[in-house]
C-alpha cells in the first residue's frame, strides 16, 4: 500500500517540470462516473434533520473550508464529509488510503485551503489532498481533509474543466463518489447530519458520516 503511494507521489512530480509533462498525465481507471444508489446514499437519501452543526466553536468537525483573503479568511466551500474516528484505531492516513488505494493521487495541482481548529483557535492549512487526477484538464473529483480530534473532516467537489482555473461544479457528485467508494472498502455509509453549511451549486447541509 505505501509502495503504491510513493509510486503516485513520484508519477505526480514527474509531471510538474513542463506543461506538456502535466497534460501528458492520464486519469486514473478508477475515475468513472460510479456513485452511490439513490436508495443507499445518505445524502441522496437525507430526510429533514434537525441542525447539529450550527458553529465551529461548538463541534470536532470543520465547517468550512476557508481562504485567505483581504488579510482574513473567508468561507470557500462546506464541508461534506466527516469520519468520527476519536474512538478507533483508525486516522486519517486510513481515510486516505482508501482513496490512494481507488487510484487517486495524492500530490495533485491544487490551491492552498484551510480549516477552523478550535482548539489550536488557528486557521490550519490542509492537511491531507487527493483527486482522480493529477490536473483535471477536464474535471475531476477532489478532496481536502483535516484531523481535529479525533474527526475526520473532508471538503469533496467536482472540479470544473481547468480552463484555465478550476471551479466547482458540484459538491453532491464528488460526495456521493466518496460514499461509492467507501462503501465498496467496507466501511460503515448509512448516515448523515445536517450542518448550517448550505451551498451552491448543490450542497443541501446534509454532511454524509462515514464510519469504520
Amino acid at each position: 500500500m505505501t509502495g503504491r503511494r510513493d509510486f503516485l507521489r513520484k508519477a505526480a512530480i514527474a509531471g510538474v517540470g513542463t506543461a506538456a509533462g502535466v497534460f501528458a498525465l492520464p486519469s486514473t481507471p478508477e475515475a468513472s462516473d460510479a456513485l452511490m444508489s439513490d436508495e443507499r446514499s445518505p445524502s441522496a437519501n437525507a430526510t429533514d434533520q434537525s441542525l447539529s452543526v450550527t458553529a465551529e466553536d461548538t463541534s470536532p468537525y470543520a465547517l468550512w473550508q476557508y481562504k485567505k483573503r483581504d488579510g482574513g479568511y473567508a468561507p470557500t466551500s462546506p464541508i461534506n464529509v466527516v469520519f468520527p474516528l476519536s474512538e478507533t484505531e483508525r486516522g486519517l492516513d486510513d481515510v486516505m488510503d482508501v482513496l490512494f488505494d481507488a487510484g487517486w493521487y495524492s500530490l495533485p495541482v491544487e490551491y492552498v485551503r484551510y480549516a477552523w481548529n478550535r482548539k489550536r483557535e488557528a486557521y490550519e492549512h490542509q492537511q491531507a489532498t487527493a483527486a482522480e487526477t493529477f490536473y483535471g484538464t477536464v474535471g475531476r473529483r477532489h478532496v481536502r481533509c483535516w484531523e481535529l480530534e479525533g474527526a475526520v473532516s473532508m471538503q469533496a467537489h467536482e472540479d470544473t474543466a481547468a480552463t484555465p482555473n478550476h471551479g466547482i461544479e458540484s459538491y453532491r457528485q464528488a460526495q456521493r463518489r466518496i460514499e461509492q467508494l467507501f462503501d465498496e472498502a467496507g466501511w460503515t455509509v448509512d448516515e448523515s447530519q445536517r450542518f448550517a453549511n448550505e451551498k451552491s451549486p448543490d450542497h443541501d447541509g446534509h454532511v454524509t458520516v462515514i464510519r469504520p
